[in-house]
């Protein structure tokens, strides 16, 4: 990159705040924190053109978790540590909706719907038959009445007949979204700074440097990279993963009419302008799709397009693009929020729901960052 002086002396010079990475939780804690004390000056430094982890690559779904993976994560860590990341998620789209108005994201309140395979009948009668368990879970920590309920499935064929719906999620357009958030960046006086590739935080001198030899002071620094923070702070129990991702062409008579979740939670798929858009599938190999590295691989792009299949028989043959995005997961579903050293703090580990904690996360950070 070839820098004049004033580009460089803009992008060296400190700031009050500097934040790494211009995804959800990158702006939403610069916004809250610019909403706090708008005396504070703020910078983000951003790798990519657009936000480079899964910020604009994701599915755009407005959800907080399905049956099947609420009643996983209560088996794995229990019911209210499970509740407490729901309430985080549930919590995060408040404040996403209160930031960003619904013709912006082109937000949709479709309702989410959970299918289920005609071979899953342990899994169906277990879902179905918590759904007054959950319902209670959900009044009593979100004050939402009636979340789930039984619905019939009558256009997806090749799915069981038993459904359940969350008359709670909608769908959105995630560049619209995050162009909104930007938008509202820009009017705090916030500067996005983008094409910066770092390479190392030196804690000691309170510097990044980055491959173009720029050398960046901070004062405080936050951390918002999700499935890439190992690189720089590979202390932090982040580790990424891969969702790879399809859309078709427009199809006649597209059956879907909401957001759909799978497996509990780990294939989605949605109507957008006509179109098919589906995608996950890593939990066919959790190892293998535990990298940073964008791409695709021939057993996850088959069993996507064998399901494209089962929802409109010959749309494998119309996808108009693939592409992938990059998690941050780990250990818990718990967002991480830490100070990592005296001035730098760390908001990252969104557990692919980063639509819906992002925000929130983005809250704790500015909380921890003013108080």
């Amino acid at each position: 990159m070839n820098y004049s002086f004033w580009e460089k002396k803009f992008i060296q010079t400190p700031m009050d705040l500097t934040i790494i990475g211009s995804g959800i939780v990158g702006l939403s804690a610069a916004i809250s924190i610019k909403e706090k004390q708008p005396w504070l000056t703020v910078k983000i430094l951003e790798r990519g053109s657009l936000p480079y982890g899964a910020s604009t690559k994701n599915a755009g779904f407005s959800c907080f978790g399905s049956v099947s993976e609420i009643l996983d994560d209560i088996q794995q860590i229990g019911e209210e540590q499970t509740m407490e990341i729901v309430k985080m998620r549930y919590q995060g789209l408040k404040i996403l909706k209160s930031r960003v108005q619904p013709q912006q994201m082109e937000y949709q309140h479709h309702g989410g719907t959970e299918l289920f395979r005609k071979s899953d009948n342990i899994l169906k009668e277990q879902c179905i038959n918590s759904i007054v368990y959950c319902n209670e879970l959900m009044h009593s920590h979100l004050d939402i009445s009636n979340c789930y309920s039984l619905v019939k499935n009558r256009k997806l064929t090749a799915y069981d007949t038993d459904a359940i719906y969350n008359a709670s999620e909608g769908i959105i357009n995630p560049v619209a979204m995050m162009n909104a958030l930007s938008r509202k960046a820009a009017d705090l006086g916030i500067s996005v700074v983008y094409g910066i590739n770092i390479t190392e935080v030196d804690r000691q001198n309170k510097v990044i440097k980055t491959d173009q030899h720029l050398i960046i002071e901070y004062k405080r620094l936050i951390v918002c990279t999700n499935g890439f923070t190992a690189a720089l702070f590979p202390e932090l129990e982040v580790v990424p993963a891969r969702n790879q991702v399809l859309i078709t062409e427009k199809l006649d008579n597209n059956p879907l009419d909401s957001g759909y979740h799978m497996d509990k939670g780990y294939v989605y798929f949605r109507n957008y302008e006509g179109r098919i858009l589906l995608g996950g599938g890593r939990n066919l190999d959790h190892s293998g799709e535990l990298t940073d590295q964008f791409g695709h691989t021939a057993l996850i792009q088959e069993y996507l397009k064998k399901i494209l299949e089962e929802l409109y028989p010959g749309a494998s043959s119309k996808i108009y693009h693939w592409w992938s995005g990059i998690l941050g997961i780990g250990p818990s579903k718990y967002p991480i929020c830490k100070w990592v050293d005296e001035d730098i703090i760390a908001g990252v580990r969104l557990g692919g729901m980063g639509v819906a904690i992002g925000s929130y996360l983005g809250e704790m950070l500015a909380c921890e960052v003013i108080k």
